[in-house]
Parts: structure tokens; sequence; C-alpha cells
């Protein structure tokens, strides 16, 4: 048995063949029922039963035929079940897309500022050694505090998201998000000790001069 068989498409099938079949036999038995003579007794006996035969065979296609209409009719429902089930997934599968894009624009606007912090990390990475006066110190622990704010932000927001992912079920991104929040915090807590390494260095220099 095929698969469409087992779905209940194998009805059609046998409908249209046991029709087949009837309008076959009725055929046989009207082209008989129509020829030889009427001359005698036994020839109008032959013609009459015949005829009956005829007619018997003519009630079993007007069966078979509701039959297949029956069967024609139980198929446009299951098509049209069938259809209007996959119209549904469609509209699912757009709303989803539109929920997963959404997400995932933010998660790229996320990792674009994530980029441009880290050159300023780098930025003040490289500056640190080059410094020696107290007002650069305070301008390079200014540019820090200001790359933190940032950063407080980043991790906020990835919080954030990620939240959002795992209300939305999208698992991958969630991890994603917290991924991201977590290189950021960590970064972070590196430029905080940079900070404070500068800043220790503010009340010798003030010696100095």
């Amino acid at each position: 048995m095929t698969n469409h068989e087992k779905a209940g498409f194998g009805d059609l099938s046998e409908a249209a063949q046991a029709l087949e079949r009837e309008l076959h036999r009725f055929e046989e038995l009207a082209t008989a029922a129509r020829k030889g003579s009427l001359d005698t007794h036994k020839a109008i006996e032959r013609a009459a039963k015949a005829t009956t035969e005829a007619a018997g065979a003519q009630e079993r296609v007007d069966v078979t035929l509701r039959a297949l209409v029956a069967a024609i009719t139980a198929a446009r429902e299951r098509h049209e079940a069938n259809a209007n089930a996959l119209q549904v997934r469609g509209e699912e599968i757009r709303l989803r897309a539109e929920q997963f894009e959404a997400l995932y624009a933010r998660y790229r606007a996320f990792g674009e500022e994530g980029r441009s912090i880290n050159q300023l990390v780098q930025e003040a990475a490289n500056r640190q050694g080059a410094t020696t006066t107290p007002e650069g110190i305070r301008e390079l622990v200014t540019l820090i505090e200001g790359i933190e704010e940032r950063m407080a932000t980043l991790v906020d927001g990835a919080r954030e998201l990620g939240q959002a992912a795992i209300a939305a079920a999208i698992a991958d991104l969630a991890a994603q998000a917290d991924s991201l929040r977590q290189q950021v915090a960590s970064a972070r807590n590196k430029l905080g000790l940079l900070k404070q390494s500068l800043i220790a260095r503010l009340p010798d220099l003030s010696k100095l001069n």
C-alpha cells in the first residue's frame, strides 16, 4: 500500500476503477439488449432479460458514480485542508523570520559597536606607554572612562538581547549574545585595571612636578 493509499487517497482510485468496470459492463449489456431480432417468443424473452440485466448494470453505474463523486469530494476537502494548513505554516514562517531578523539586526549592531570599542581599546593600550605627563594620563583616563560607559551599555544590551532570544526560543542567538556579553564584560574589567594603573601613577608624577 502506498503512502497516498494509507492517507485515504486510494479511495479515489478505487472508485474510478469501479466506475470504469461498471460502465464497461453496462455498455456490453446495453449493446446486447439493442441487438437481436424480436421475431420469436424466445428472442423477445432474451431481449427482455438482456434489457433487465442492462438496467441493473445501469443502477450499479449510478451507485459507483455517486461513490466516485463522494471520493472526489473527500479528495477535494483533503486537498483544501492541506492547502490551508500550508498557508498557515507559510504565515507562521514569515512571522518567525521577521522575528529572527529583528533580533539578529540588533546583534549585528552590537557587533559593530563591539568592533568600534575594540579599536578604541587598542588606541588606549598603544598610548599607555607613551603617556607620561599628568595631563596626558588624565586625558587617557577620560578616554578609558568613555570606553567603559560604552562597554557597560553594550553589556546591558547584549544581556537584554539574550533574554529576548530565550523568550523567542532562538537558542543559537541567545548563546551568541551571552558570549558577546561575557567578552565585553571581561574586556571592561581589564580596561578598568589599566585605568587604575594609570590613576596610580598620578601622585608620583605630581610629586615630580
